[in-house]
Order: C-alpha cells, then structure tokens, then sequence
C-alpha cells in the first residue's frame, strides 16, 4: 500500500498536445495593476469633467446669446421712443437758444433806453449834441455843440453821476461859429456800465 501511494505521488502529468493545440491560460493579473488603473481613472475623470465644463460654457453661451438677442429686440422696439426724445432735445435746445437771443434783445433795449435818457435828460440849455457812437462794447463817443464854455464841464459832471456812465474823459474842445456866434465843438467818450439793463432784466 506505501508503494502504491509512493508511485502515485511521483506521476509527472505530462502535455503530448502539440504546442499549436495547448490551451494556455490568460493573465489579467495587469488589470489591477496600479500603475495601470489610476491613470486610467484619471482620464475618465478629465474626460467627464471636461464634458461637463464644454456644456456648461455652452449653456453660458446660448444665456448670453439669448440676452443680448433680447436687449436688441427691446433697443428696436424702443427705438421710434428714442427718435422721438432726440426730436425733442433739439426743439428744446431751439427754443432755449431763441429765448436767450430775445432775453439779450430785451437786456440791450432796455440798456440804450436808460442811456439815451440819461444822456438827453441832463443836456444844459445852451448845448446839443451832433452825434453819438459806439466805438466798443463798452464806450461811446458824443460830439457836440455849445454856446457856453462852462456847460461842458458841468455836462461832464452830472454824466459820471448817471447811472448808466461809469466815467467820461474829454477828447477834443475847440472854438467855432454857429450863425455867427461864438460857440464851441467837443468830442467826449463814455464808458457804459456792464451792469446796465441786468438788474430791470432780472426783475
């Protein structure tokens, strides 16, 4: 019986099958191999997330397309709104420019009545004037006549004390004849004052 068992412990099992027709068993022992599996895990993970990122960039986008779709439907919708606002702004500013050109028409009016008032109203009895210039914005120029040598510088006087002159400086004084009579011609200027006619105006 010991023989027999050590006869069969010392049986080789023995392949006769030609090495074509051997069935050889298959190792995927690699499969589980981590040199192997986190990388490929990775690139699923960076597969997925990228898809994931595409589509949302891709609905971000078609968001964005959307709205600004809609923001130009509205700019078109309000655009005769728009035209009509501008249509008024350059009628406002029309009329704005009208009403300052009548508003300086009305200063000015108002600035030469007061003057040729107060030029006229104080005039002594043996004077006149034979002419009246603007020569600046602000300045004018009288030339007249007078039978009295006096009267001048008593005209001068009570000018500078108007409240449309601000001061008056005597150019020229020299003697003539007016139907025979001695008289004398003169040549004043007089500086406006730039406040006059804006104080009436205001109220």
């Amino acid at each position: 019986m010991a023989a027999k068992k050590k006869e069969l412990n010392l049986c080789i099992e023995i392949n006769l099958l030609p090495a074509d027709f051997r069935h050889q068993k298959k190792d995927f022992s690699w499969i589980l191999d981590r040199r192997i599996v986190w990388p490929v895990v990775a690139i699923i993970v960076f597969i997925f997330s990228a898809f994931l990122l595409f589509g949302y960039m891709n609905d971000t986008r078609q968001s964005l397309q959307n709205a600004l779709e809609s923001t130009k439907a509205e700019i078109e919708k309000e655009k005769p709104l728009l035209n009509k606002i501008k249509e008024l702004d350059s009628k406002i500013a029309i009329i704005t420019q009208k009403r300052n050109a009548l508003k300086s028409i009305q200063v000015s009016k108002k600035r030469w009545v007061i003057l040729f008032e107060n030029i006229s109203a104080i005039l002594p009895p043996n004077m006149w004037l034979t002419a009246l210039q603007q020569t600046s914005a602000q300045e004018i120029e009288l030339r007249g006549t007078t039978y009295d040598f006096s009267e001048v510088a008593e005209y001068m006087v009570k000018l500078e004390k108007q409240v449309s002159i601000a001061s008056v400086t005597l150019v020229t004084i020299s003697n003539t004849k007016v139907e025979g009579e001695d008289a004398y011609t003169f040549t004043m200027k007089a500086k406006i004052r730039e406040d006059l006619g804006l104080e009436e105006s205001k109220e």
